[in-house]
């Protein structure tokens, strides 16, 4: 089999040009059934229907020269049809004449006619053939080898004519996919819309998922505490509660031990209690207080020995507990009278979980609230950054004003009375800024107000005096004033005296 590198240059050359106009059969029909379509929709509607499409014409037909009224892509088409009509009567007179001078060369044989078309035909029909036969031989080719293969095996064997013993080394079928059965376009499209749909469901399952899981782990955890304190036993409950009962005696009682001496240390130092209320006052509330303890321990005493009577036996404690701990039987008996708080722990826990809730509930709110301070603030903080109006006027540091009558305060008074920034602080801020802003408007308000009073009056006194000066009477005060001081008042009555003694001067 001839490989492409051994064909001749000129052939290869001819194949590279020719290759993009080389297309597959349904490729052609396809683009023929395009530009048919085209054509067609080009075609004046008024006009009648052609038989065939344009691009197929006949060579018998005569297209008279273009018209004044067809213009564009027709007028082009019409110019194309022509030129083509032309091209193709030469070509059928060319090829004529050369089918003539081939009729009269009947006499060669036909080995010869391959040479002589090679010669005589252009290269292009000698490249085909020789693709052809390239072609044959490949498949010829592979025929053989499968030939070869089959030649190899033992045709009176049951297997040879088997189906799935000759189809075992063979990859099966792939199936069908169901878009192909039920249409492959419906279905991508479909698969198209409803993609954002499945991510949102997948997201809400994964939501879901998680808010389970945790709520299953709370449930575990809650079922292992419960687990846990109700295997615990009540023995150890109960010594537990009287090792708690006994310590809380001890503190109490080395807490009112602590009050009796530090009553007489005050009474040693602060000479003005003394001096108030004396020894035998304070004597006589320590002999009460101590009276009231020994009811208590009396009252206690009682309460523990008529609880025991009635409970079970104490188990015997052991040599070392013995040694260490030296107890008297009224001790271990107190720690078996605990059985009567027993009943009190339900209404404790209940509260505790009740303090629990609200606790809860309180951070919520608490949480809450922040975050619409912190929104508040940031919307303050912002506003601020883009007003005009805050720098200028700020606020003024209310540290530098706070002075009592004994003075300015001490650093500890000022961290203490130290104002934190909070959303109230911008308030103010804004507020102090907005009184600033509205007092220096009526300042100005004022001052102008009072220049135009001045101005008006000034412009009342220079109309009265232009009414004087043109002779309108007018009975105001300040033409009265400003009539005897007027020039013209001279004049007033004596204007014939100065047109008589006219001529007697000259």
């Amino acid at each position: 089999m001839m490989g492409r590198a051994e064909l001749p240059a000129s052939l290869e050359k001819t194949q590279r040009l020719l290759e993009p106009y080389i297309k597959q059969r349904h490729e052609a029909s396809k683009i023929r059934q395009v530009l048919s379509s085209h054509l067609l929709s080009q075609l004046d509607s008024s006009g009648r229907n052609l038989n065939r499409p344009l691009s197929l014409v006949d060579p018998a037909c005569n297209v008279e020269p273009t018209s004044h009224g067809v213009r564009g892509l027709q007028r082009e088409y019409l110019r194309c049809v022509r030129a083509n009509l032309r091209a193709r009567s030469e070509y059928a007179s060319i090829s004529k004449g050369r089918n003539m001078g081939q009729a009269d060369d009947s006499a060669d044989s036909e080995s010869q006619d391959l040479p002589k078309q090679s010669n005589t035909s252009p290269s292009l029909e000698a490249f085909i053939h020789l693709v052809m036969q390239q072609q044959k031989h490949e498949r010829l080719h592979i025929t053989q080898d499968y030939i070869d293969v089959l030649s190899q095996r033992l045709a009176a064997t049951a297997e040879h004519l088997d189906p799935k013993v000759a189809l075992r080394d063979l990859e099966s079928l792939p199936k069908v996919p169901a878009e192909v059965l039920h249409g492959s376009s419906a279905g991508a499209i479909a698969q198209g819309t409803d993609l954002k749909g499945l991510v949102d469901q997948l997201e809400q399952s994964v939501l879901r998922a998680k808010m389970l899981l945790k709520k299953e782990q709370k449930l575990l955890a809650k079922m292992r505490s419960d687990s846990n304190t109700t295997s615990a036993s009540r023995g150890d409950r109960l010594q537990a509660l009287g090792l708690t009962r006994n310590a809380l005696i001890n503190w109490i009682e080395a807490e009112m031990e602590k009050a009796g001496d530090g009553s007489t240390e005050n009474d040693g130092q602060e000479n003005t209690h003394h001096d108030i209320r004396g020894k035998d006052y304070i004597e006589a509330q320590l002999v009460s207080i101590q009276k009231q303890y020994g009811r208590y321990i009396e009252a206690r005493e009682a309460l523990v020995t008529s609880v025991t009577a009635t409970s079970e036996p104490p188990s015997a404690p052991s040599k070392e507990e013995a040694s260490d701990i030296p107890e008297s039987t009224d001790d271990i008996q107190h720690t078996q009278g605990v059985q009567v708080i027993y009943p009190y722990l339900e209404a404790m826990a209940f509260t505790a979980n009740e303090q629990k809730a609200v606790i809860q509930q309180r951070s919520h709110l608490t949480i809450g609230l922040a975050k619409q301070v912190k929104e508040a603030s940031h919307g303050l903080e912002r506003l601020a950054d883009e007003s005009h109006l805050l720098p200028a006027h700020p606020i003024p540091s209310s540290s530098s004003q706070r002075k009592g009558l004994e003075g300015p305060f001490s650093f500890n008074d000022e961290l203490l009375h130290h104002e934190k920034p909070d959303s109230s602080g911008l308030a103010r801020a804004w507020v102090f800024a907005a009184e600033a802003a509205g007092a220096q408007t009526r300042g100005a308000i004022s001052e102008q107000l009072v220049a135009g009073d001045k101005a008006l009056e000034e412009s009342r006194l220079l109309l009265a005096r232009l009414y004087q000066l043109l002779g309108y009477d007018d009975q105001s005060p300040a033409l009265t004033e400003t009539q005897k001081q007027d020039i013209w008042t001279v004049l007033d009555g004596a204007l014939g005296v100065i047109k008589g003694n006219g001529p007697e001067g000259k």
